[in-house]
């Protein structure tokens, strides 16, 4: 059942886990009433729960929470706390108790890790710079899980009992520190001196046992401690992260982990009950509609105080717009301890599946409205976003370099043209990125490349070529335009991750296109060959013939597009350009003497593609040919469809 239900989902776009909750629906007892021992199933499930939070302490680097510290502090804290009170004073505010108000607010908040990061990877915006920051609130909610469990009992408690004794809270947090000091014994000794002791015996299923016995271990520890089976095994998981045998570990525990998670998907959906579903239309829509209203803003609002741009601030929030698997888990937790009732948690469970369903689709039109709700009034330092103050530039910018994006990339071409004399700007919106490049002297703005105004800034029109090295394809989309518009002769070269990237942004104006793709495949094959000890000359010959195919395809895409480098420092008046021998041009059968081209229209022929051959500086007795390419250097002012 789950097999089929996860190829349906396949095919209509939607993730495995809305796959495994149909499955559990049609095959619970609300459904076909395939299984009626829901308990049982729920019991593996459990094991799934812990075994994921053992793999999110593992997968967990501390060191990477410092690199994103800013996106994992300042946009993880809005958004969460955002959305919970959002959603908790609704809640309150529709009669639910101040309890159940804040723990389903925090149950919203959370969002589907598994869900958002294929969606970004697949789009290869995880890199971007909206991709950084969903990917540090990600990290930010998957801990906060971990409290959150924790938090059930005492808001149950506090609901049912009328509140918690001050004794039993300074017993509890006895026994938190005499976890905590055994935990770090295990971080610092234990744990070290086991998997050592293991590893060297060679054994994969004894290291498979060990990790197991840490994790079942630890947990088991914290759960007669009166804490959670699940916070042990996010403290296994921690411990282990920060050995040398970290990434032994996730591969080893990885397959149960899925297979005991589907199992708890499954059984989720077991408790789905459709009967209420059909009868209570309106609320979970109504419900569903808020949900995917309310997490955007709250994920805006962080995004725009990191200083992040509109358009990318609405786009990490649409990703993570939707409810994610943890909440279930919350919520499950939740119904345990009396927190939901049954029909509050069908609600909730209902608009969860739903968000993930439209999910894709929310990601997928992300940039269609980032554009449009560009187009609303708002304050321009919410377009470009709230960076460093822009300096003035210290030169008019004329006949210079403009490079977009200041990664590894960025940072190579501005030091190489600043050490060979060459103007150039550089425009970025990551702000730490460009206190770092104005404290080496570089000439950075920050400023979101996507705006006219921000282009306007560094004189793009007067620029000599514009270099795009954005890990945002969108974003590359509409800087190639703009660059492409507002300079119609600079030399417009864009950088991308793919190859099949490369059409549209040939489409779109872009003179050449590198795809990181190539690059490396030529790098891998070069250097495999080379240690095979095949020649040199074959290998070069390798690398011509692959760099030669790219070329063949890049001129199919952009018959118009022209590899010359512009002239116009040293010829201001003069412009090269390309154009194509129609089957109706004047030109066709003459040869470049007879065609006037010189002495009428003041154009000299550069060079003639023909067949994939390119013949440069072509002799006069040169005939054209229908379908041949003319590479020309012109007056500013004239028109190749005279002649095309």
């Amino acid at each position: 059942m789950s097999i089929v239900a996860i190829f349906l989902a396949h095919r209509i776009g939607a993730p495995s886990i809305v796959g495994f909750l149909v499955a559990g629906v049609v095959a619970g007892p609300h459904g076909l009433g395939l299984i009626h021992e829901v308990d049982q199933v729920e019991a593996l499930a459990e094991i799934g729960v812990v075994l994921l939070l053992f793999v999110i302490g593992m997968e967990l680097s501390l060191s990477g929470l410092v690199e994103m510290r800013r996106a994992f502090l300042i946009g993880g804290t809005i958004q969460m706390f955002g959305t919970a009170f959002v959603v908790g004073a609704g809640a309150f505010a529709l009669g639910q108790s101040m309890q159940q108000s804040v723990f389903l607010g925090f149950v919203v908040a959370l969002s589907s890790t598994a869900i958002v990061l294929k969606l970004l990877q697949e789009r290869a915006e995880l890199d971007s710079p909206h991709g950084r920051v969903v990917l540090g609130t990600l990290i930010y909610q998957d801990i906060a899980v971990v409290p959150l469990v924790l938090a059930v009992p005492f808001l149950a408690g506090s609901a049912g009992a009328g509140g918690t004794s001050l004794d039993a809270w300074w017993v509890l947090l006895a026994k938190g520190v005499g976890v905590a000091v055994i935990a770090y014994i295990a971080f610092r000794w234990a744990v070290p001196w086991l998997l050592d002791r293991v590893t060297r015996t060679g054994s994969r299923e004894a290291f498979l046992l060990s990790v197991l016995l840490i994790c079942i271990g630890i947990a088991l520890l914290t759960s007669s401690a009166g804490l959670s089976l699940a916070l042990g095994a996010f403290l296994a998981g921690l411990i282990i992260s920060e050995s040398d045998y970290s990434h032994q570990a996730v591969s080893v525990i990885l397959p149960f982990r899925d297979v005991f998670m589907s199992l708890f998907f499954v059984s989720v959906g077991m408790l789905l009950d459709v009967s209420y579903v059909v009868h209570n239309p309106l609320r979970i829509v109504v419900l569903t509609a808020a949900i995917l209203l309310i997490k955007p803003l709250a994920v805006m609002v962080g995004s725009i105080a990191l200083g992040l741009p509109m358009r990318n601030a609405v786009l990490a929030g649409l990703a993570l717009a939707q409810v994610g698997e943890f909440s279930l888990v919350v919520a499950e937790v939740g119904v345990d301890y009396g927190l939901l009732d049954g029909p509050l948690f069908q609600t909730v469970l209902a608009s969860a599946v739903a968000s993930m369903v439209a999910a894709p689709f929310i990601v997928g039109a992300g940039p269609r409205i980032s554009e449009a709700v560009l187009k609303l009034p708002m304050p321009e330092r919410w377009r470009t976003g709230i960076g460093p103050l822009r300096v003035a530039p210290a030169h008019p910018y004329e006949g210079h370099v403009v490079i977009v994006g200041y990664g590894v990339t960025g940072h190579n071409v501005a030091r190489a043209a600043r050490e060979s004399g060459v103007p150039y700007a550089v425009l970025e919106i990551d702000a730490d990125a460009v206190r770092e490049g104005q404290e080496r002297g570089d000439h950075i703005h920050f400023g979101d490349a996507t705006h006219e105004t921000v282009l306007e800034h560094v004189n793009i029109e007067r620029a000599k070529a514009v270099v795009v090295i954005v890990n945002d394809p969108v974003a590359a989309r509409r800087i190639t335009e703009l660059a492409r518009r507002m300079a119609p002769d600079a030399y417009v070269l864009v950088r991308s991750r793919y190859v099949r990237e490369a059409e549209v942004l040939y489409e779109l104006g872009a003179d050449e296109v590198i795809a990181d793709e190539l690059e490396v495949s030529i790098e891998i094959f070069s250097r495999v060959l080379g240690r095979c000890l095949v020649p040199r000359e074959d290998i070069e010959r390798y690398v011509a013939e692959a760099r030669a195919e790219w070329r063949e395809m890049a001129r199919s895409l952009s018959p118009e597009a022209t590899s010359a480098h512009d002239m116009r420092v040293h010829l201001p008046d003069m412009r090269t350009c390309t154009f194509r021998v129609s089957e109706h041009s004047p030109l066709q059968g003459r040869s470049i003497a007879e065609s006037g081209l010189r002495p009428d229209e003041k154009v000299t022929v550069l060079a003639v593609t023909r067949d994939g051959e390119t013949l440069a500086n072509p002799v006069g007795a040169t005939v054209f040919e229908r379908g041949d390419e003319v590479l020309v250097i012109a007056p500013v002012d004239w028109d190749s469809a005279r002649v095309r």
